[in-house]
């Protein structure tokens, strides 16, 4: 498959995918490798209830870690409710993704819902 040149671009620097080390205050998953694909949003809240720090693990394509990069640089500095809001759809049309990519990035939909969830629980 040939991508376009946004998702290589990002796909070879991934500026926001998690260190080994990096234990978030709360994450959200979905996914599973066993399966092909697989997203985990790392997230550190600060004051305003304002994502702080917005991380990512991913296991997948190249179309979905650089959505995931996409998605993280998105979120961080925006509330919490912006992870509410995240759409697949339109981290796909900011990528210039083909529609049947579309499955795959709604991995980080469901992650980023949980994420919120577990944000929301916890404080």
């Amino acid at each position: 498959m040939e991508y376009s040149h946004l998702v290589r671009a990002r796909f070879g620097q991934l500026a926001y995918a998690a260190a080994a080390a990096d234990v978030a205050e709360v994450d959200g998953r979905a996914g599973s490798a066993e399966r092909g694909a697989a997203v985990e949003l790392l997230a550190w809240l600060g004051s305003g209830a304002r994502l702080a720090r917005v991380r990512f693990r991913a296991y997948g394509c190249p179309a979905l870690l650089a959505a995931a990069d996409l998605a993280a640089e998105q979120l961080e500095g925006q509330p919490v409710e912006a992870l509410a809001r995240l759409e697949a759809r339109a981290l796909a049309a900011q990528l210039a993704l083909p529609p049947e990519k579309l499955g795959r990035l709604l991995l980080i939909e469901d992650a980023a819902r949980q994420c919120r969830s577990a944000l929301l629980e916890e404080y």
